[in-house]
């Protein structure tokens, strides 16, 4: 008779490194969709359209991300928003590494100095300009996270970029004539 399987007890430390993984994979994953889906498109309707066509679609998606950052931004909280950024980072940070950069009168400068994203387009092989655009689709979900949250967003760096080390977003309280 066949002896039954039994699993070692797993750690938590273990576990967590699974879910780290899981969590990994699946922004992978993310990132080879959003790169066939736009290499589809643009066969179909040029490389310019498909761009705008998926940033418009990842931006409502961030339209809905950003109601948890509507009460502290509303207020002219920065710095909650700013530990709101960082505190929900998936796995506790280790997949995008943020942090605070600058928090002046007003403005927030966030930090990002990893992105799984990106990490898995250079892993298909996609060109500087190719992960460069990539990275534009993609962050049309944080502009329209800080859109959603009445916040103005520059994109001072991005990761994608040749050269950059770091992705540095620049939040903005809006002014009295906004």
């Amino acid at each position: 008779m066949d002896e039954p399987v039994t699993s070692q007890p797993v750690s938590c430390e273990e576990m967590l490194a699974a879910s780290r993984q899981e969590t990994r994979d699946a922004f992978e994953n993310r990132a080879q969709m959003y790169w066939y889906i736009y290499d589809e498109l643009s066969a179909e309707v040029g490389p310019e359209r498909a761009s705008t066509l998926m940033k418009q679609a990842v931006f409502r998606r961030g339209l809905e991300v950003g109601r948890k950052y509507r009460a502290a931004a509303g207020s002219g909280d920065l710095a909650a928003v700013g530990a709101i950024f960082c505190d929900g980072s998936p796995s506790e940070g280790a997949l995008f590494t943020p942090g605070i950069e600058t928090l002046e009168d007003g403005r927030l400068v966030l930090r990002m100095e990893s992105c799984p994203l990106v990490d898995a387009w250079r892993k298909l092989g996609l060109a500087p300009e190719e992960i460069d655009r990539m990275c534009d689709i993609s962050a049309a979900v944080d502009e329209g996270t800080f859109q959603g949250a009445g916040l103005s967003l520059t994109f001072l760096d991005r990761l994608g970029k040749p050269g950059s080390c770091r992705c540095l977003l620049e939040l903005r309280l809006p002014t009295a004539a906004e």
